[in-house]
């Protein structure tokens, strides 16, 4: 089997294999499990924490920005990258260039030195909202003049693109017809449970204890983790025994203990701070449940492991978790970004023993098809088929 040479044009803004980045860690797995296998990895990233990595893979940080205007920041990333994979073609046959994040503004395609470019694992975008939107530097922002370049950009490098990996399979349909004549891969992300028998099927806690519920992500508005505590007040209040767990924090952390403290949930409602990413399994297997109260979430990682531990989740039905969870099969969803809502699901399974195994079972059986030799090998095949 050949051994690829591949220069990462943008290896996500935080490439890293412990912090709790979503995207970095997603991207840093498939870099990783490449380069174990003995591929030549070069990836560009804005920063990057990494505690262990093959030798095969070589990490460039660009660091902070210098341009002025902070739209023009992926422009710099692009340039710089460009410049690098200049200096490395002198000394390596790249084989494959990789725009592995979607996100930012780039005024045109990557070069490429007349190599095939490989696009993703795309994720949906955030729902755009006034909160999310960041405010200049310099009270000025140039953001309306350069987001019709910065599109036009992107489409071109979606034209460009030989291979676009896309996360879900709804998305990589609708890829696949705007670019019909580009091969689209569908690639979940991987998920690699420290639980050896994945055939195991995991019982509730004894009815005497109480149905632990968990959040994982960060306190931030577009997550919603008030929704997540709303929803523990209201089935404290219809006598269902429960306690839960916030892992992850940020800005809405201030408000949340405030609502604890006024609703007297503070000796139920755990908000433990940031986990390392080595340490979520542990409390994703002591949970009952996992919630995920985000409007819109692009994937959603931490529903993915608890999915392949047997803790069923329950989210909201729009995003990722739309097409990574079958209602009523593996996981729910709820049609309304309300605590009512997710309380009327809890309480279900609560009185329904049978429906929380069953679910269990399911997710655990899906997320057999997640594990990194099987990712890594339809994603091998695929990048050795277009260097060809």
């Amino acid at each position: 089997m050949k051994n690829l040479s591949i220069f990462v044009h943008s290896a996500s803004e935080y490439l890293t294999d412990y912090q709790p980045h979503g995207d970095g860690l997603i991207c840093f797995s498939l870099l990783n499990g490449l380069a174990k296998r003995n591929h030549e990895i070069f990836a560009y990233t804005r920063y990057s924490a990494i505690s262990q990595k093959d030798s095969h893979l070589q990490v460039k940080e660009g660091g902070q920005h210098r341009v002025p205007f902070d739209s023009l920041a992926g422009w710099e990333h692009s340039w710089r990258a460009d410049h690098w994979l200049q200096d490395l073609s002198a000394k390596n046959d790249i084989d494959i260039v990789w725009r592995m994040h979607p996100y930012g503004g780039y005024l045109r395609a990557p070069k490429t030195l007349g190599k095939p470019l490989v696009v993703g694992p795309l994720f949906y975008s955030w729902p755009e909202t006034q909160g999310m939107k960041s405010k200049p530097r310099f009270g000025i922002g140039i953001e309306k003049l350069v987001n019709p370049l910065f599109q036009k950009g992107w489409n071109q490098t979606l034209q460009t693109a030989s291979l676009i990996i896309c996360s879900t399979w709804r998305q990589a349909e609708v890829m696949q017809n705007e670019f019909p004549q580009t091969k689209v891969l569908l690639l979940p992300v991987i998920v690699d449970p420290p639980t050896l028998n994945l055939s195991s099927i995991r019982n509730t806690n004894d009815r005497f204890k109480p149905l632990h519920l968990i959040f994982i992500a960060n306190l931030v508005a577009n997550k919603n983790p008030l929704i997540f505590c709303q929803t523990i007040k209201l089935l404290r209040n219809s006598g269902i025994n429960v306690k839960a767990t916030l892992l992850g924090d940020g800005p809405e952390r201030p408000a949340l203990e405030a609502y604890c403290t006024l609703h007297k949930l503070s000796d139920i409602i755990c908000l433990q701070g940031k986990v390392a990413s080595n340490e979520v399994y542990s409390y994703l297997e002591n949970a009952d449940l996992l919630l995920s109260t985000s409007l819109g979430e692009p994937y959603g990682r931490s529903i993915v492991e608890a999915m392949s531990l047997g803790t069923p989740c329950i989210c909201h039905n729009s995003g990722g978790p739309a097409e990574i969870i079958e209602h009523g099969s593996d996981g729910l969803l709820v049609k309304e970004l309300a605590a009512k809502d997710f309380a009327e699901e809890i309480a279900l399974l609560y009185t329904n023993h049978q429906l929380w195994q069953y679910l269990s079972e399911n997710a655990i059986t899906k997320a057999k098809s997640w594990t990194s030799d099987l990712v890594l090998s339809r994603l091998e095949c695929s990048l050795l088929e277009l260097s060809q």
